[in-house]
């Protein structure tokens, strides 16, 4: 007697949830070490260099890592995971030279895994549901990082603030829950096997070629409205290297940063919650005009955000936290209560500014193969900006200066998205192909057949259900 399940395990947002389940464990887990900070080391340089490491080879597998998820598929997802627990693991040691080695593979396995999640995300679900489609990753990747910080904070706590870096026990509880997340992607079904609710797979495609590939992605570069949101993807990542290294570990102990970084993740959740159903909310309007309500939203609490970080970074320096004689801040100090809301309103700008590039990308298509390539341009552009970041901050650039940047890069970013946002039409109309079967193209309406070529495709089907007769 089989045993039946609350949901349908082939539906397109249970993958978007399990997807973001492999993401709790590996990204998830490692954005908790990270936010602490220098890695949970009470050095930074070293966290710098591997994180400049880990950004130019994500840089690389970005940009191939769609080809790469075209033409292997969801295999690809299991070795991406690994590369977190080999990272984690480099920093049980003092090598160096390993950590930087073990950035370089988590750059690797980071950018096929990213490119494979934005793929997923953007093209599995209905239009109405892309918002939902963000929330749901983007709440479990960061219970992630919520949970790791807790984690983290458990540890950390009882060294009363005296410690400066976290605990051989932190790094291997980290481990174990990676390991577990990279081989929970055997569960994740190829894309032919994901239905929606018509009963009509995700995608149609067969696996791609390098040549075809080759080809694609150098129309995706000529597309002028990615050469447009260039500057919004390029700065997406670049304010963690200023909030967690500079603010973070540049003024709190142990424990202040941990507890710090619990509450940054926790707001990363209620913020893509919000944001996600406010871009599906149709009572708004088309989608253009929830485009603009999106941006402006994005605009407005991204500016009052860095606005209080200037307030508060005129208090120190960097030369100032360099002192000897400079007490790092606890939890139980006066006035840690507003830094703290500086740092955890910080995480939810991350995830609504986040969340509004990956809507305008799956607004431009449902298409799963141009949907990867979308995700791989993203990754590609944005850790340039994280391997500019790190640089910065490894030549010891004022944090004022390095505030400023972000600002402005910002600002600049989510005004040209206005461009972009003004061209998505209210229901996608695209055509595609490298298609399983005869036939060479069809189109898709909202990310379904048209009527003509659901008529076609449903003849192939009966012919060949009829030539498999004896």
């Amino acid at each position: 007697m089989g045993v039946k399940l609350p949901f349908r395990f082939n539906s397109p947002l249970f993958q978007v949830f399990l997807v973001g389940f492999i993401c709790f464990c590996c990204p998830g887990i490692y954005n908790a070490l990270t936010g602490m900070g220098g890695v949970g080391k009470a050095d930074t340089k070293t966290a710098d260099d591997s994180n400049t490491a880990l950004s130019a080879l994500f840089v690389v597998f970005s940009a191939l890592g769609a080809p790469i998820f075209n033409i292997l598929g969801i295999r690809v997802l299991i070795p991406a995971g690994l590369t977190y627990v080999l990272f984690v693991g480099s920093f049980l040691t003092d090598n160096v030279g390993f950590n930087i080695f073990a950035g370089c593979m988590l750059g690797i396995g980071a950018g096929c895994l990213w490119t494979a999640q934005g793929s997923i995300m953007m093209s599995y679900p209905e239009e109405k549901n892309k918002g939902l489609a963000f929330a749901i990753f983007w709440m479990i990747f960061n219970l992630g990082g919520t949970v790791g910080g807790a984690i983290a904070l458990g540890n950390e706590w009882g060294s009363g603030g005296e410690a400066n870096q976290v605990n051989t026990g932190t790094y291997i509880g980290f481990i174990v829950i990676m390991a577990f997340g990279a081989f929970l992607a055997i569960t994740l079904l190829p894309a032919k096997k994901v239905l929606r609710d018509d009963g009509t797979p995700v995608s149609l495609h067969k696996y791609s070629n390098w040549k075809r590939e080759t080809v694609e992605i150098l129309k995706l570069i000529m597309d002028w409205r990615m050469i447009v949101l260039i500057p919004l993807m390029f700065s997406s990542n670049m304010f963690y290297t200023y909030q967690q290294q500079d603010y973070n570990a540049g003024l709190f102990n142990i424990r202040g940063r941990a507890l710090n970084n619990m509450l940054y993740w926790f707001m990363q959740i209620v913020g893509s919650f919000l944001f996600g159903r406010l871009m599906d909310w149709e009572r708004l309007g088309n989608r253009r005009t929830r485009g603009y309500i999106g941006g402006a939203t994005v605009l407005v609490v991204m500016a009052v955000l860095w606005i209080g970080g200037i307030v508060v970074q005129q208090r120190y320096t960097r030369e100032s936290v360099a002192d000897p004689s400079f007490v790092k801040i606890d939890p139980l100090d006066p006035g840690y209560g507003g830094l703290l809301a500086l740092y955890f309103l910080w995480g939810m700008g991350d995830s609504i500014y986040q969340g509004y590039i990956y809507w305008l990308l799956g607004a431009m298509s449902n298409d799963s193969e141009r949907c990867a390539r979308y995700a791989g341009f993203y990754k590609m552009v944005q850790n340039l900006g994280n391997i500019c970041a790190a640089q910065v901050d490894a030549h010891k650039t004022a944090y004022m200066s390095t505030l400023i940047m972000n600002f402005v890069f910002n600002v600049v970013g989510l005004l040209l998205a206005f461009i972009v946002a003004y061209t998505i039409p209210d229901v996608t109309v695209e055509e595609i192909d490298n298609l399983e079967g005869d036939q060479k193209e069809i189109v898709l309406v909202g990310g379904h057949l048209d009527e003509k070529d659901q008529h076609v495709l449903a003849d192939q089907h009966v012919a060949a259900k009829t030539e498999a007769e004896p």
